[in-house]
């Protein structure tokens, strides 16, 4: 799907012409003068007849540009601008903390690839923002890093329409909050119109702060703050490491250390989410209504792992608190909860009457950071929940049912970074993790479904041993059977 991104924007633009882009080339790393980025950027926008365009780089390896000040907006209503870094390997555009990198203006479509774009700063968006029309924009194989937004906010993107983003990095980027006002993503902030989707992306130490005020401060998602009210937002194997929402020396206010879903659907597959921290609730996920209680907040879990998240009330991994209606959704499948930590919910956590929870085929390691937590991991009531796995003794909660186990028989450490994507454990032949779910792919409206791939992509379910009716297997993994069942596969 990724390669037909730039096609698919394209198509968006009414009556665009069918030949060639008009190709403009930055030639050195100066802040300004001729054959600059400035210049580049101030000659595409002064180009009233062409519509689409390539904004090149040819500086050489390992360049920076430093901005010395808030580089033009970039285009006019009905272009489309691809800025590509790929002449330049390693280029990096750096803000230097106080300027302002892209900034698409009107609905200007703006594709970015093949570059770092660091330290930009802004009132929204520091290193990346949509146009006033909210255009769409894509992202590919970028890294951000140490971009700082305000209240408007996330700190490296904010987006207003479609935003895709596909092999990127993020990391240590931060928005700032303050007393009175409701705001987050650290690294994205989506709101506006139509779908996020994230594929093998990684989010490390991204950061939604505070200012230390008293009270009247939210900081939602430390890395991405979903605020639009689509139902099909997406991120896909993807990494979240070290993403926090804290308000250090004020009030707790953090809604989701890595992700805050406050309006709309946010579907999570084969992804990993390890050392997240929420001052509040959701170490790794909230799901919050503040603004419109009306609207449906939901959240679904498929072939994903959550370790050693934390939150200092509420839902040591994933949280969900809709006040105001019935309309709040948590539905997780085939994923993977250890050592996650919260005084209330290890795991998870379903506010009372706020919507339904499903589990299913999931499995439920040691509680507490350090493995001792001796309260139960799911704080609330789950509606319907099959096939899971918890190991003894048993301490699901939420009226989750399940069998007890003694070990997983997880195999290796923990998934490291850089990551191969998808991260996920392997599992032993031996655990009792392996065929203990039900047979056939089933429906997957029914809680009791199994998945029909894993977070490898191998189709679901196998069987280990031949000849045998496959059965699921529980959490992210699905354990491949012998091919042949005599022995000749070795």
């Amino acid at each position: 799907m990724r390669f037909s991104l730039g096609l698919a924007l394209l198509a968006l633009i009414p009556g665009l012409p069918t030949y060639a882009a008009t190709s403009y080339t930055v030639f050195n790393t100066a802040d300004s003068g001729a054959q600059s980025l400035r210049a580049v950027i101030e000659a595409i926008n002064a180009n009233n007849t062409e519509t689409v365009f390539n904004l090149n780089f040819n500086v050489g390896s390992n360049q920076t540009i430093l901005v010395n000040s808030n580089l033009p907006r970039i285009g006019r209503t009905g272009t489309f601008i691809t800025i590509d870094g790929s002449l330049s390997p390693g280029l990096n555009i750096d803000g230097q903390g106080t300027s302002s990198l892209f900034y698409a203006n009107q609905n200007a479509l703006l594709v970015v690839r093949d570059l770092t774009l660091s330290r930009g700063e802004s009132s929204e968006g520091g290193c990346l923002r949509a146009g006033t029309d909210g255009p769409p924009m894509t992202v590919q194989r970028v890294l951000f890093s140490g971009c700082i937004a305000g209240i408007g906010s996330g700190g490296a993107i904010s987006a207003s329409a479609q935003l895709n983003v596909s092999d990127s990095v993020f990391v240590d980027n931060r928005m700032n909050g303050m007393s009175g006002v409701a705001s987050g993503g650290g690294a994205i902030l989506k709101a506006g119109s139509g779908n996020l989707i994230v594929e093998g992306s990684s989010f490390i130490d991204n950061a939604a702060l505070g200012d230390g005020s008293t009270s009247g401060i939210m900081l939602l998602g430390g890395a991405i703050y979903i605020a639009d009210g689509s139902l099909n937002h997406a991120i896909r194997g993807s990494w979240f490491s070290g993403n926090v929402a804290e308000n250090p020396g004020g009030s707790i206010a953090g809604f989701g250390g890595a992700i805050h879903v406050e309006d709309g659907g946010l579907t999570i597959e084969r992804s990993f989410f390890r050392g997240n921290q929420a001052d509040r609730e959701g170490g790794a996920i909230a799901a919050g209504a503040f603004i419109n209680a009306t609207r449906v907040r939901a959240v679904q879990l498929r072939n994903s792992t959550f370790e050693r998240n934390l939150a200092g009330i509420y839902g040591g991994a994933i949280s969900v608190s809709n006040p105001g209606n019935a309309n709040g959704v948590l539905d997780v499948r085939n994923s993977l909860f250890q050592f996650n930590d919260a005084p209330d919910g290890y795991s998870l956590r379903m506010s009372d009457n706020v919507g339904t929870m499903t589990v299913s085929h999931s499995a439920f390691g040691a509680p507490g950071l350090d493995g001792s937590g001796d309260a139960t991991h799911c704080l609330g009531s789950a509606q319907a929940s099959n096939q899971n796995a918890g190991l003894l003794p048993l301490q699901f909660g939420c009226g989750i049912n399940g069998v007890g186990v003694a070990d997983f028989a997880l195999i290796g450490s923990e998934p490291a970074l850089p990551a191969s994507f998808p991260v996920a454990y392997d599992v032993a032949l031996t655990s009792p993790l392996v065929d203990a779910g039900v047979t056939g792919a089933g429906n997957l409206a029914d809680p009791a479904a199994c998945l029909t791939s894993d977070a490898r992509g191998q189709a679901r379910p196998q069987s280990i041993q031949f000849g045998v009716t496959p059965r699921c297997d529980i959490g992210p993994v699905e354990v491949l059977g012998p091919l042949f069942g005599d022995g000749f596969e070795d």
